[in-house]
């Protein structure tokens, strides 16, 4: 899952500020006076506050549906050997460590091709491999085009 764990904290940290943002804008709306000091509405506050939330939930929600489906696949795939097409680089980095994709091509059911990339890895894990390489992966008998990246 690589960076599962930051993307959860990340998406969190969005989620709960959002709803305590939008929490405390709505206590204001009801039990004190609507007006603030400089004249802003308090519910532009509490929209605020569930846009932010919005944005936290739909980190998370993509995080747990992206490691559920590489569960799934890791269980029920179809085991195949891929063709290494390219190492790239990510467009995040993480603790200021770049992250990088292995890029591959297959084919299922044979004569069908497919490509696919794998979740962004930290430099290490994908110094080893070159265009010409042979991985391993797994891919979703329903869905071909859905693969999990499981090295060489």
């Amino acid at each position: 899952m690589g960076d599962a764990k930051f993307w959860y904290f990340f998406g969190g940290i969005f989620l709960v500020v959002g709803l305590a943002f939008t929490g405390v804008s709505l206590g204001v709306n009801i039990f004190a006076d609507a007006q603030l000091p400089d004249k802003a509405p308090p519910w532009l506050f509490a929209l605020a506050g569930a846009a932010f939330a919005g944005f936290g939930g739909a980190i998370v929600y993509r995080v747990r549906a992206a490691g559920q489906r590489d569960v799934r696949l890791m269980a029920e795939g179809v085991a195949l050997k891929a063709t290494v097409r390219d190492v790239r680089r990510s467009n995040i980095a993480i603790n200021r460590q770049t992250r990088w994709h292995v890029c591959y091509d297959y084919e299922y059911p044979p004569g069908q091709k497919h490509k696919g990339e794998s979740r962004a890895m930290p430099g290490e894990a994908v110094m080893g491999y070159k265009p010409g390489d042979a991985v391993d992966i797994k891919a979703d008998a329903r869905k071909p085009d859905a693969s999990v990246f499981l090295g060489a």
